[in-house]
């Protein structure tokens, strides 16, 4: 009897994971990090306080502050929320009503000169607010929320002429699809695609629908991207702008603000607490990496591998690419409890994972106040590891408030601190509110009183100047 012996040939291809690596951190003078924009070696920043920032970045990975200029408005400077550049001109908007705009003229970024604001001269618009804008050519296009889009012309980059407008019900970005269409994101009403000019009326004009409100749009080929906040990021096939085709949705579990396109097939995302990278593989967007910051991310800009995460006040540069070390990330840098009796304990669930390469080692996770304690963290952890610790609160009389640092052969970021809140005297998840009424100065009118809205989720805006 013969037996036949069947040899399986298996070939073990190493498969290096990739994600974010921090290279560097900077607390730059402008605060609460709205935009960026790259122009060359010069990366600007707008904040909506404390005026616009301007970074040399001839070395893409180490950003080094060149100035920083404020534009005068009343005792404060004019917010700055997004910003697009042409010819060492830096155009840049805000939603301040009034004088929403700035010009910039940036030629020597080390002393950035303030040369005007745009133009809305016989447009019949009081008080506009300015959001998101985009270049191409001698164009350049402006949301303007309920005020529609404005389209400036800037063969002179320094004289906008205001030559057309567009009527929508609430234009947060656009982008130019090409010399002659743009795509509008118009919040909650969805996006726009539109012809801007053509010589026999009517132009075209598409609406789609969206599953979430859309706050920022990016357009490359025949793809559009689109960050919808709560919604994620969406993928639409617009070459024929007729007939657009949703490609795929991704729930990027935060809250999708800003995105930026880089490495042919790959979008940033500013996902509030964190920067997630995405990756069209032609039949689905796949996540690729992520890093939580911990800072409240807002904005977002890509170049080649380098990533530039614009936060509430810091401005963190990462790379993408394969992580040969331990890489620790972790689910939350601030954990907050909620209303306890005195004595009684609530435990978090903080999720540590390793996506490196290279064994994760920890020393014991030190806490400052003797409220909080540390369970089930890991000594060590393989390369692909995933750990569900814990933080437990115990109420005492004390008011609680302190910092867990993690340490760990991480080498991009050996320690990292988590905040960390329990209970105290003021307004905390589980107190009941008292009631109050005030007068709707936005969005409405009357007076809004709390006990009219009983069972619902209510969010509210306050503003105090500053």
């Amino acid at each position: 009897m013969k037996k036949t012996i069947i040899i399986l040939l298996v070939v073990f291809t190493a498969v290096f994971p990739k994600n974010l690596s921090l290279e560097s951190r900077f607390n730059s003078p402008a605060r609460e990090l709205m935009d960026v924009e790259l122009f060359g070696d010069i990366m600007m920043i707008p904040g909506n306080l404390d005026g616009y920032d301007f970074f040399d970045i001839s070395d893409p990975a180490n950003p080094v502050h060149i100035s920083n200029i404020e534009i005068p408005m009343g005792n404060r400077a004019l917010s700055g929320f997004w910003v697009k550049a042409k010819e060492n001109v830096a155009y840049f908007s805000s939603r301040t009503r009034g004088n929403g705009s700035a010009i910039v003229n940036f030629s020597n970024p080390s002393n950035p000169v303030h040369i005007g604001s745009l133009s809305l001269d016989g447009a019949n618009v009081n008080n506009p607010s300015l959001e998101g804008m985009d270049i191409f050519g001698d164009l350049l296009a402006v949301a303007a929320h309920e005020d529609g889009l404005f389209m400036f012309d800037i063969e002179d980059p320094e004289n906008p002429d205001l030559n057309y407008m567009f009527e929508c019900g609430n234009a947060w970005d656009v982008a130019f699809i090409d010399s002659n269409h743009i795509a509008i994101g118009n919040g909650e009403y969805g996006l726009i695609l539109l012809e801007i000019s053509c010589p026999i009326d009517p132009c075209i004009q598409t609406t789609i629908e969206t599953e979430g409100a859309v706050k920022d749009v990016e357009s490359q080929d025949s793809l559009l991207y689109v960050a919808e906040g709560s919604a994620g990021v969406a993928l639409y096939n617009i070459s024929d702008l007729e007939n657009p085709i949703h490609l795929d949705q991704y729930d990027t579990e935060g809250f999708a603000n800003k995105i930026a396109l880089f490495g042919g097939n790959k979008v940033a995302v500013s996902d509030w607490e964190d920067v997630k990278v995405l990756e069209w593989t032609g039949t689905e967007l796949e996540l690729v990496g992520y890093k939580k910051t911990g800072k409240r991310t807002m904005a977002i800009a890509a170049r080649d591998s380098v990533i530039y995460s614009a936060e509430w006040q810091h401005l963190q540069t990462f790379t993408f690419g394969e992580i040969n070390d331990a890489d620790l990330d972790i689910s939350s840098w601030d954990i907050a409890f909620p209303a306890l009796e005195m004595g009684q304990s609530d435990t978090f669930g903080l999720l540590i994972e390793n996506n490196g390469q290279y064994p994760l080692g920890f020393t014991n996770p030190f806490l400052n106040h003797s409220d909080f304690q540390a369970a089930n963290f890991p000594e060590y952890m393989d390369m692909g590891e995933t750990v569900l610790a814990e933080v437990i609160y115990t109420r005492s009389n004390q008011n609680a408030s302190g910092v867990m640092q993690i340490s760990s052969n991480d080498p991009d970021e050996p320690e990292i601190a988590i905040q960390l809140v329990g209970n105290y005297e003021g307004g905390i998840v589980g107190i009941e509110a008292p009631d109050f009424s005030l007068p709707i100065v936005t969005n409405g009118t009357g007076t809004f009183t709390l006990s009219d809205h009983t069972g619902q989720i209510v969010v509210i805006a306050f503003f105090a100047p500053g």
